[in-house]
């Protein structure tokens, strides 16, 4: 398989304004006519995928502790090849990230979009992670097992600053809980 196949389409009919300048740069990529979701797309980066998941009663969201940054960040990571579509490669990051897999997705759109630059390491220059979001609800609230990241767990949404995290998964769950409540 050759990869997402609807990552244009989600770029061009997002909508949030919150995502205003992010959209913008995912617009320029999707302008280059490449496909920029390998993990190998360097200049100037490529597109990843997170799963924004509300608890089964919808009062919280499924964080995890992202080991190498030190931060807890929504459930995401890189595309594979056998990812047919963003929901797909988002389902198969917030499974192997925290066990919970039996997922039901919430609107047709992403919830968020966010670019972000990736510091160069030894293997890889410095680049761009243009994030694409998609919102779940859990029909479990079982977690684990975990063995990518250091923990994962249940937020209620008013306990986020709790965990320190950044505006762009302040404005995700923000979005989330509006699908919820529609």
């Amino acid at each position: 398989m050759n990869g997402p196949l609807d990552i244009d389409e989600l770029v061009e009919s997002h909508r949030v304004e919150a995502d205003a300048v992010s959209h913008g740069i995912a617009r320029e990529l999707v302008g280059l006519g490449l496909p920029m979701w390998r993990r190998t797309d360097f200049d100037p980066g490529h597109f990843t995928a997170s799963g924004f998941v509300a608890s089964p009663t919808g009062g919280s969201m499924l964080l995890v502790h992202h080991g190498r940054l030190g931060r807890w960040l929504q459930p995401g990571g890189h595309f594979e090849v056998q990812d047919t579509s963003v929901e797909v490669a988002a389902r198969r990051e917030v499974g192997e990230e925290t066990g919970v897999t039996r997922l039901t997705r919430l609107g047709t759109g992403l919830v968020r979009i966010d670019a972000h630059p990736i510091p160069a390491r030894s293997d890889e220059p410095a680049h761009l992670h243009i994030d694409l979001g998609i919102g779940f609800i859990a029909e479990s609230d079982a977690i684990g097992p975990i063995d990518e990241v250091l923990d994962a767990r249940w937020v209620p949404f008013d306990e986020l600053d709790r965990y320190q995290v950044d505006d762009p998964v302040k404005a995700g769950s923000a979005f989330l809980r509006t699908i919820l409540n529609q």
